[in-house]
């Protein structure tokens, strides 16, 4: 079959309407978001940072993002806009350097930055800006969720700060999309 034959055999299979950006560009970040970006946080002893070292180190980015980011976009000077890229920022960053003991945090943390920071930074996303809120929310309910699934044991949940405030700063992600969505 030439490329021609296809060209003419393929919107007869598919209508063209049903065929556009914003879908393909939906189904793609959707199937992104479901490669498995849940994972546990663990417990288990690594030779990587510890805990603390990955709080506080998060926390400052946390901290210095908030303060930093209306100098960098001055459309974005409202503070629960703020609140909301500096969750991202915090979340994402503890995920990454999760990541450097598995990989799957690292696609994690690094989805979730993309998908917060794409509208301030991508023409496109900027005008699909929607569709960017909606897979960060998936994005940070698969974190919020994955941890809780891949955690049965209430006493180990109970100690892990690291994770309690990794999933405070997705559940206020989620919150602040819904309050702040146009």
């Amino acid at each position: 079959m030439s490329l021609s034959n296809l060209q003419q055999f393929i919107p007869k299979v598919v209508p063209v309407n049903y065929v556009t950006k914003a879908y393909l560009l939906a189904t793609v970040f959707t199937g992104l978001l479901f490669l498995g970006n849940v994972a546990a946080h663990g417990g288990e002893p690594t030779d990587g940072l510890s805990n603390l070292q990955i709080t506080l180190i998060s926390f400052g980015l946390f901290a210095v993002s908030f303060f930093l980011i209306p100098k960098l976009w001055e459309s974005e000077s409202n503070t629960p806009r703020k609140i909301l890229l500096s969750a991202v920022v915090y979340t994402g960053v503890v995920h990454i350097l999760l990541g450097l003991e598995d990989v799957i945090f690292m696609i994690g943390g690094i989805g979730i930055i993309c998908l917060g920071f794409a509208p301030l930074v991508v023409e496109f996303a900027k005008s699909n800006e929607n569709l960017f809120q909606i897979g960060l929310c998936i994005n940070a309910a698969i974190m919020l969720v994955g941890y809780f699934v891949s955690n049965h044991d209430l006493h180990y949940i109970m100690e892990d700060y690291l994770g309690i405030t990794t999933k405070l700063a997705e559940v206020t992600i989620i919150t602040l999309v819904y309050k702040l969505r146009k």
